[in-house]
């Protein structure tokens, strides 16, 4: 089944289509004669005469559409639209999915549930505060036993637009992925919402999200956390299911990879073209790329939030970390796709070669890799300075040297927070592994130096968010969170690795980029 012709394109303000959404400067861009300036992180670009103006068009609290932009100035529209795109790319503009506040169809909410009765009260009671002029509400359920059934059942005497579908039994579920494919083919809607149980959509959840499928297939929004407890500030952090507070293409190799199911909203035709596979973790990543690959229009937005309920104890949030972390491999089996995110200098890699060569070498050779190290450090560092310098002596007075001085440490600061992450995400249990054969076998200074070199690995990403994000729990209980992620994910990356014998997830071009 071919796409509808909506999939393509975007309705803008004037009633005509474009693929480029709508746009509006970060609060971050300002304009100097004719170079355009973005503070964080630092990009600069002049602009020709001719695009002045369609960027001062642009206001840092309004979304406009470039058709409007190309009427109101007399320029193509395609010329404003690539324009557009090119400056979103580099992050001076803001982009969002084309939205028809007037398209609100009927829709049905499709809600998955297995013994989870006492979150499914809260989010019942959410949804019966929806800010929507006409839905349903398919509750499945998974054979449970802990009363879902019989509470969906006196709800439902009360509100004819709550049903139930009861699949499974207590000793043979069907699982989400089945579960949710029951729920479409239940719904009596052409657009389909999904939702868990342990998640409370806020009253404008539909309002917010339905009207961008005038111009899209699949459109998700923010995941963000229900409560106050050491949990969910963590995860106001660091959640795996909050896309940020940016709307974004979704791009399988990009920053939004993928829209949870948590918070989902699409086309019947979706569904029914690509659904669900029949299992209980990445299904819903499946989905996205499947629709991608069949033409499909996806796209996030941070609007339209549901609140999500997360488990206070770190053990169960480890492990549900674990099962996140075992679907990298699934995936990797059964698509062919590298995500590589962080960009590793070259220079990088020479130097922390020749250091470990003067580490474990001895005399002469020792002392003059240690030394090429510095060279090749110190003379890198140079050139780059030399050539920022330049470039920011062209664009003056609208970048100084200040300016250039700070980006500088945003970027390293930020590059070694990058590196650390990843490294502790994936790499600690073997280097930790390494490091303790070390101690035993190895020279007496190489165990501890691996065992220091990990702890500031580890340290570092958990020190840079606490200082940067100040959350609203102790530094103890968001340490101990930190670790329940990181290691409890990693170790699902390698069970996974053993279940479906793949390493593909692990190799470090899908991981690193190697960048000049």
């Amino acid at each position: 089944m071919s796409p509808p012709a909506a999939a393509s394109a975007e309705r803008t303000d004037d009633g005509t289509t474009s693929n480029a959404g709508e746009y509006r400067r970060r609060d971050t861009v300002s304009i100097a004669d004719n170079v355009v300036v973005s503070r964080q992180p630092l990009t600069a670009t002049r602009l020709n005469n001719a695009a002045v103006p369609l960027i001062e068009a642009l206001s840092t609290s309004e979304f406009r559409s470039p058709a409007s932009i190309a009427a109101e100035t007399g320029h193509d529209r395609e010329t404003v639209d690539r324009l557009f795109e090119r400056l979103a790319t580099r992050d001076f503009l803001e982009w969002r999915p084309a939205r028809d506040l007037q398209h609100r169809p009927p829709t049905s909410v499709v809600v998955t549930v297995r013994n989870d009765r006492e979150n499914l009260v809260h989010c019942l009671d959410a949804l019966a505060e929806l800010n929507y002029p006409d839905y349903e509400i398919v509750v499945v359920d998974d054979g449970s036993t802990d009363g879902t059934r019989e509470l969906v059942e006196d709800r439902a005497k009360d509100d004819s637009d709550i049903h139930l579908v009861r699949v499974g039994e207590p000793d043979d579920p069907i699982g989400i992925g089945a579960a949710r494919n029951r729920g479409v083919d239940a719904a009596h809607h052409d657009v389909i919402a999904f939702t868990d149980a342990d998640c409370r959509p806020r009253p404008p959840w539909l309002a917010d999200l339905v009207p961008c499928l005038a111009a899209a297939d699949l459109v998700g929004g923010r995941v963000r956390p229900a409560g106050k407890s050491a949990a969910s500030v963590y995860e106001g952090v660091n959640s795996s299911l909050d896309m940020g507070g940016y709307a974004a293409r979704v791009d399988p190799a990009g920053t939004t990879p993928y829209l949870p199911t948590a918070n989902l909203v699409g086309r019947r035709a979706v569904f029914e073209t690509v659904a669900f596979p029949e299992r209980n973790i990445a299904e819903d990543v499946d989905v996205c790329w499947g629709a991608l690959d069949a033409g499909y229009t996806v796209v996030y937005t941070p609007t339209g939030v549901v609140e999500h309920t997360y488990r206070d104890s770190p053990r169960e949030f480890a492990a549900r970390r674990g099962t996140y972390g075992a679907s990298e491999a699934l995936l990797a089996s059964e698509h062919d796709r590298e995500d590589s995110s962080v960009d590793v200098p070259v220079a990088v890699l020479l130097v922390l070669a020749l250091a470990v060569t003067g580490v474990v070498g001895t005399g002469t050779v020792a002392t003059g890799a240690v030394v090429f190290a510095g060279a090749v450090l110190g003379l890198t560092a140079g050139v780059r300075g030399w050539r920022g310098w330049r470039r920011a002596r062209r664009l003056t007075p609208a970048v100084s040297l200040s300016d250039l001085v700070e980006s500088w440490g945003r970027k390293r600061l930020s590059s070694a927070y990058a590196l650390s992450q990843e490294v502790t995400r994936y790499y600690v249990l073997p280097i930790a592994v390494l490091g303790g054969i070390s101690w035993v076998v190895g020279p007496s200074w190489l165990g501890p130096s691996i065992a220091t070199a990990l702890s500031v690995t580890v340290a570092l990403p958990a020190i840079v968010e606490y200082r940067v994000h100040d959350p609203e729990t102790s530094r103890t209980a968001y340490a101990g969170y930190y670790l329940a992620d990181h290691l409890g994910y990693q170790l699902g990356v390698y069970r996974g690795a053993l279940v479906h014998g793949t390493l593909a997830h692990l190799r470090p071009s899908a991981r690193f980029r190697l960048v000049s």
